[in-house]
């Protein structure tokens, strides 16, 4: 049995590293090299290759006789959509409201790192029932410490005129990590090749039509022949990612979920590590606290906060 639970905690460590590698630095560099590279926009690749990827895992699900998602499970789905649609409908690039101004990426990055924080915070006020460890929000604290070591203070400053910004991607953060606690109740069970297949469906729709109203001016006749090979890398990272997201979801407590940004950002520094690294101090420590703290979320379980294993059950 102890043979069997070491097995299953390496594949979700595997499964953990794996999904920071290909949320992180793979789906920045496809977003950001190779599909511009071929004249696609952001949200025109993302809806090509989402759409692509979405079909073949739906196909290899029904292949494979698995069985198919609900109406409440496709509601979950939407649910986890929806925050990340009215970010993107929020931000100038689509919406350009005049007192809404853009924060910079750094704060961005910190709002993300703060997703177990939001978690306690919803749990704390019983919106969700989900029990969030302490040390996950020590160490969800540990890594936005270590995070600032590195990063520049103008990339996460925040003006006066970016402050409703600030308040309403914290807001979105906050809806975000509940719908996770929404969908974790909805798909437990549920194959996640193809809960990932149905996100993506409706994931390329949105993108579609943020395309339609932001793209389409630019659209130009296109080589397809030359698309082939980089929308079907872009749909594999995509797939891949999405199934690993699923699975994690199932598998690993809702804070230790909460620390894949984290994970991501590791994943995205540590190769210029290994080429620089002990060059600079403050990287050194960045990167040795955040390994540290994701490390420790993952091995974190609600059971430490119950009154016997803090001492303070009954003789």
């Amino acid at each position: 049995m102890e043979a069997e639970g070491g097995r299953s905690s390496k594949r979700v460590y595997l499964a953990f590293v794996s999904l920071a590698v290909f949320a992180g630095p793979l789906t920045g560099y496809l977003a950001g090299t190779v599909l511009p590279a071929i004249g696609l926009g952001a949200f025109t690749g993302v809806a090509l290759s989402s759409a692509v990827a979405g079909t073949v895992l739906i196909a290899l699900s029904v292949s494979h006789r698995q069985r198919i998602l609900g109406a409440q499970q496709w509601l979950a789905l939407l649910l986890l959509l929806i925050p990340q649609w009215c970010s993107i409908a929020l931000s100038p690039l689509v919406t350009p409201v005049p007192w809404l101004h853009g924060i910079r990426w750094g704060a961005s990055l910190l709002l993300s790192l703060a997703a177990p924080l939001w978690l306690a915070l919803l749990s704390a006020l019983e919106l969700v029932r989900v029990e969030v460890p302490r040390s996950i929000v020590a160490a969800a604290i540990a890594g936005i410490g270590a995070v600032c070591l590195v990063v520049p203070v103008d990339a996460y400053s925040v003006a006066w005129n970016q402050i409703p910004m600030l308040v309403v991607q914290s807001l979105l953060g906050i809806a975000a990590v509940a719908s996770w606690a929404f969908a974790r109740d909805r798909l437990n069970g549920a194959p996640p090749e193809c809960a990932a297949g149905c996100y993506l469906l409706l994931s390329a729709m949105g993108s579609a039509a943020f395309a339609l109203l932001c793209e389409r001016g630019s659209w130009q006749p296109l080589e397809w022949r030359q698309l082939i090979a980089p929308l079907a890398l872009q749909a594999v990272v995509v797939a891949c990612s999405w199934v690993l997201w699923f699975w994690v979801l199932q598998r690993v407590t809702l804070g230790a979920f909460g620390m894949r940004a984290l994970a991501a950002w590791l994943a995205a520094v540590i190769p210029g590590f290994a080429v620089f690294g002990f060059l600079e101090w403050r990287a050194d420590v960045a990167i040795a606290v955040a390994l540290s703290a994701v490390v420790i979320s993952l091995r974190a379980a609600p059971v430490e906060e119950q009154p016997v294993a803090l001492g303070l059950g009954g003789s």
